[in-house]
């Protein structure tokens, strides 16, 4: 296993993690009820959605390391915050796919009180913040990268304009629609970074 076979893997991760990622969120269900966490479609949706972060995030990792003295401090920060984010995210997503259907199920009054949880309690506070940490993350990843020379200024560029863009979709004042636009943006991103790290040795060559 060498330092090319590893970021090649990474980069297809990173394709895969943006397909479903903009799939998961183009076809999440617009009602949030019971009768529609406990079925199987909510269940494939999450279970995508979490496919993405797991290789987002181990893609995202596999093509920082053999960059992280070239991508500086902005690609650190980034790095850091993004990983951060994902985390948290992946714990409401965890919930989403294993615990939220069988509550549908058998407490149905918890679901219609509190709906898939993103607003329960502190998660309120915690999963916003997640999101703004995973997009403002993978912007400045992108911009240390591109300092470095190891990515191309136009995929930098477009990851910044779609990680914030995101951002903004995520927000209270982005709107289901705007979440959705803005998502299908930004798993183009990452799936632009993994192609971009398959066809240059620029990942790979980072500490050669």
């Amino acid at each position: 296993m060498n330092i090319q076979t590893i970021t090649h893997a990474g980069a297809l991760g990173m394709i895969i993690s943006g397909l479903a990622l903009g799939y998961s969120y183009v076809s999440h269900p617009h009602h949030m009820s019971p009768e529609t966490i406990a079925t199987p479609f909510w269940v494939l949706i999450h279970a995508l959605f979490a496919l993405s972060l797991v290789l987002g995030l181990l893609g995202t990792t596999a093509l920082y390391a053999p960059t992280a003295e070239r991508a500086g401090r902005w690609g650190l920060a980034g790095f850091v915050a993004l990983f951060i984010g994902m985390m948290l995210i992946f714990g409401l997503d965890y919930y989403e796919v294993l615990i939220a259907p069988y509550l549908a199920v058998h407490y149905p009054e918890v679901i219609a009180d509190h709906g898939a949880g993103d607003a329960m309690g502190p998660v309120a506070i915690f999963f916003p913040l997640a999101g703004v940490l995973t997009v403002l993350g993978y912007a400045a990843l992108a911009y240390g990268w591109m300092k470095a020379g190891v990515l191309h200024k136009p995929v930098a560029v477009a990851m910044i304009i779609a990680a914030l863009a995101f951002g903004f979709g995520l927000s209270p004042i982005g709107g289901l629609m705007a979440a959705r636009i803005t998502a299908a943006a930004f798993g183009a991103a990452l799936i632009a970074i993994g192609v971009s790290a398959l066809r240059s040795s620029a990942f790979s060559a980072a500490t050669a």
